[in-house]
């Protein structure tokens, strides 16, 4: 399958570490990575075999903010730790502009790249401890700005890093979308005040890691509802935070780059269009769509792109009657592909 996992340094490191644990004994695995962890081939060596068994205990399709427990029946916190700061990025064909509702269909469709990261997990519906919450909050239980970077700066740099990588493979800049990641229902107490705390993020990244993209040209965020529109330069990347509500409903975040385009100093004609995705710790890419639902970002991006063929080495064909990709007949949903082929991640 064609498409590219991203683990950070300090990430594989702790994936390590917590591969010994178990193997010692101090600690024991949640229910799903235990049966992973039985088809794991003896004659593989080192973390790679570990990591597969890990991501193969994702679903799917899963709800990660109201059905995970994260006390070992299914997941332990660590291994959903080290799931958030996992991302999977895929070359793709964009059929429409990822409008969730009455989506502009491009004619013709054009390449992308997506990049499936998982927003901060702040919340739990099992009332269990949420998988990030720790790490980004103090004591009281306020948000810790210095946490909140480090969990991003974290999770950002792999990606920044392969867009980087794939602009300069094609001699072309890249113009990167960037959502709201967590900002919606993983945001559990701090709900409305993470557009402008990932805002904060984006600028200090940028700020302390921008010069070394060269290749990355614009970062458009779109937090939706939240922040007010602004831009500026840092170093030579035009920061663009146009949340889609604010007057921005015509440029959804899967448009030809020339779209964002404001003025006659803008030159994203030669840009590819790089898109990150709000993904979570526990399904596949595309999460809801594998069960036909066009909504939440990743469910959008999936049904607007031919990822699901990329994932599942199945060809489907977009069908703009329905603004979705939808799989071969006799399959109904990606979902079936899926059960019907016996397939991992």
């Amino acid at each position: 399958m064609p498409h590219t996992i991203l683990v950070p340094d300090q990430t594989r490191a702790r994936l390590a570490g917590y591969m010994e644990s178990l193997q010692t004994g101090v600690a024991q695995p949640g229910r799903r990575l235990a049966s992973e962890m039985r088809k794991i081939d003896p004659t593989r060596s080192g973390v790679e075999p570990f990591l597969d068994a890990l991501l193969n205990t994702k679903l799917p399709q899963i709800f990660a903010e109201s059905a995970v427990a994260g006390d070992g029946s299914d997941w332990t916190l660590a291994e959903l730790r080290l799931l958030g700061d996992i991302s999977i990025t895929m070359p793709v064909t964009v059929y429409d502009d990822g409008r969730h509702v009455s989506p502009r269909v491009h004619e013709p469709p054009f390449p992308a790249t997506l990049v499936f990261t998982p927003g901060a997990l702040l919340c739990n519906g099992r009332g269990c401890s949420p998988a990030d919450l720790a790490e980004v909050t103090d004591g009281e239980g306020m948000l810790c700005a210095e946490g909140y970077y480090r969990l991003y700066e974290r999770r950002l740099l792999p990606v920044f890093g392969h867009v980087q990588a794939t602009a300069a493979s094609h001699g072309r800049p890249a113009l990167l979308t960037i959502p709201g990641l967590g900002c919606g229902q993983f945001a559990g107490p701090f709900q409305g005040q993470l557009g402008a705390a990932l805002q904060t993020v984006l600028e200090r990244f940028l700020q302390t890691h921008g010069a070394s993209f060269n290749r990355i040209r614009a970062v458009y965020y779109d937090p939706y509802a939240e922040c007010e529109n602004s831009r500026r330069i840092i170093h030579h990347i035009s920061f663009m935070v146009r949340p889609l509500r604010h007057g921005n409903e015509s440029k959804p975040q899967l448009c030809q780059p020339t779209a964002y385009a404001e003025d006659d100093g803008d030159e994203f004609s030669d840009c590819m269009l790089a898109s990150m995705v709000a993904w979570d710790h526990v399904s596949w890419p595309g999460n809801d769509f594998f069960a036909g639902s066009r909504c939440t970002d990743d469910g959008v991006k999936a049904a607007a792109t031919d990822s699901m063929a990329v994932l599942t080495g199945t060809e489907g064909r977009y069908d703009a009657s329905r603004t979705s990709y939808l799989p071969p007949p006799p399959y109904r949903t990606w979902g079936e592909v899926v059960t019907e082929k016996g397939l991992r991640l």
